[in-house]
This record gives structure tokens, sequence and C-alpha cells, in this order.
């Protein structure tokens, strides 16, 4: 779908809504930022001019900031350059911050995914229409983008709403300025504005999609209903921490946490299903995760079966894992192969 201007786009704050929630993911480096560091003003600038790793993604902003120029063209009126002017007095402001470079990181991500969905420059999906309180009148429309983090963008009547999503204990949840996308096993719930309560809200299919039900994409299934297409066995060598955890009679949820070790990323999920509800021997144990902190690696999923022993621990009995890639042709499945 082309870029239309629209009389008002409710962006978010680049800071506030995903900082600690989405992990940062390596980038390719680049010798120096794309601004003359003889020049560098301020210690956020200075701190960029030293660190490869801000450096290339200032130059990746500079590119894909170049890309939206020339489709803001037919902006009216022109809003661009006075936001990314805005953009730059607020990412040196993160020397105010406790961790000035994972400030500086995350500001960076987020202008990046924001400006690929804002002017559609990365692959989206047809646009699904909520109905909201029951009413059709009351319609909020949806794109999803696959930036990272991941977006959406949300329009209802000639107010738009850039969101990004958010780390969540359940479903897909996103995030604007005041507005905010939950989808949870199938139910939808939307607040739009400031204070606002959330309404409830059912998908209808977009008019591409009644004509002709032709490669349409469905909004991101749950985690936990991804395809899996083979996964692989772990050695025992590689969690000898968490054996030694069982032995000691730990519970069952210690064990694996010990097994996939520290989390950073997005969003993490546990499914735990016992044998049997009284005096369980065996315990089947899923974990999912998403967005995790790396370039080609978006997700993995665990399956660990642990059974109880003559003498009431547990055993690991076994551990398998896959994973879900940010690129390739096997995006929304997980697999053993190597993500490119």
């Amino acid at each position: 779908m082309a870029y239309q201007p629209l009389k008002t786009m409710l962006l978010s704050s680049i800071f506030v809504l995903a900082l600690g929630c989405w992990g940062i993911a390596g980038t390719a480096m680049a010798e120096g930022p794309s601004f003359d560091c003889s020049k560098a003003s301020g210690s956020i600038e200075e701190l960029i001019c030293k660190d490869k790793e801000l450096s290339s993604l200032d130059h990746k902003l500079a590119r894909v900031y170049a890309e939206a120029l020339k489709t803001a063209t037919s902006e009216h009126p022109p809003v661009l350059k006075a936001e990314q002017r805005g953009w730059i007095k607020g990412r040196n402001e993160c020397w105010k911050s406790n961790d000035p470079r994972y400030c500086t990181e995350s500001a960076y991500r987020l202008r990046i995914a924001g400006l690929q969905a804002r002017y559609r420059l990365v692959p989206a999906n047809d646009p699904f229409r909520y109905f909201c309180n029951d009413d059709p009148r009351d319609e909020v429309i949806v794109t999803f983008f696959q930036t990272n983090p991941p977006t959406l963008v949300a329009e209802r009547g000639d107010q738009v709403s850039l969101m990004y999503l958010q780390q969540s204990g359940s479903g897909s949840k996103y995030q604007g300025r005041n507005e905010s996308f939950w989808e949870h096993q199938g139910e939808v719930m939307i607040a739009w504005g400031y204070g606002s309560p959330e309404m409830s809200c059912s998908k209808r299919p977009s008019a591409a999609r009644l004509a002709s039900n032709v490669g349409a994409v469905d909004p991101p299934l749950p985690l936990a209903d991804l395809p899996v297409v083979d996964m692989e066995r772990v050695d025992p060598t590689e969690y000898k921490a968490a054996s030694g955890l069982a032995a000691g009679g730990n519970a069952p949820i210690d064990i694996v946490l010990k097994i996939v070790g520290p989390f950073e990323g997005s969003s993490q999920h546990i499914i735990q299903k016992n044998e049997r509800n009284e005096a369980p021997s065996v315990s089947h144990i899923t974990v999912l995760r998403d967005g995790l902190v790396d370039d080609s690696v978006r997700g993995v999923r665990w399956d660990i079966v642990l059974e109880k022993t003559a003498e009431n621990v547990w055993r690991i009995r076994k551990v398998r894992r896959s994973w879900r890639c940010w690129r390739g042709e096997k995006t929304n499945m997980f697999t053993s192969k190597l993500c490119p």
C-alpha cells in the first residue's frame, strides 16, 4: 500500500515505550558515523564516534531517513525534517540516562523501525479491519510491519498511531503514545486516546481479502502456535549445572530456567504440562522466547522433559531446541537449521 499523507500522526515517544522491553540485536560495523566526528557536539555524539556499533546504527538510520525523505515529498505540511531534528535533540538527551549507551542504541532502533513502518519501507501484510464496540462504524484499520522491533500502524478516522510490540506475559501487545493493541487467543482489545477504556474488537477481512482471499497474511500467530519443522537434541554437557539443581531437589521451573539461561529479548512464555494432576511423575515444559538480542536469531523454542526418580527428585530426561530467524524463508516457524 503506497504511503498517503495523513492528517494526524500520533507517533510514539521514542524512549519510554521500549527501553527495557526490546533486546538490542547486533549490527554490521561501519567506519565512523554519518556525521563528522571532528565536529561532534556533546557527550552522546562523542560516544557514537567512539562506538562502532552505534556508528553503524547511525549509518543505517541515515540510509532509512534518506529513503523516507523520498517518500515524504507528498506530505503536506512537510514534517519529517523537523521531526528528525527533534529526534536528534532527544537522542542527545540520553546523557541524562542511567545507561546513556543503552538509551542511545534503543533510540536508534526505535527511530529506524518507526520510519520504516510509517513510510512503508519494509514488507507489510494487507490491512486488517477491526470493528469495535459491536459497531461497524467504529472501525480501526491495522497494518503490521516486519521491523525490528515489530511495529503496526493503526488508523481510526483521520488519526493514525504508530505502535511497537511490547514485552507481554501473553499474547501480542503493541503500544503507541496513547493507544494500545492487544491480541490474545483470538480476542482483540484496543485503547484509543489518553485514559480511554479498552474496546472489544473483532477482525473483519479487508476489501482486497474479500475480493480474492489469495496471498493474504494473517497477523502474527502466538508463539506456541508457530509450526516446528524439526528440533536438535541438546547434549547433557550443556546443562550440567541444571542437572545439579535437579539432583538437589529443586522445582521443575527452576531446573528449566537454569537450562535455558538468562533471557534478553521481548517476550518469554513458559508452558508446563504434567502427566498427572497429583504427584506428577513426568513434566513437559516448553519455553518460548522472542525478540532475542541477536542479529540473526529472533527466537528459540525449548522442549524439556523431566521425570521423578525413586529418590523423589527430578531428573532431566530430554532437552530439545529449535530456532526462529529474523530473515530468510522460515521466519514464522522453528527449525534446527542455523539462521542466515
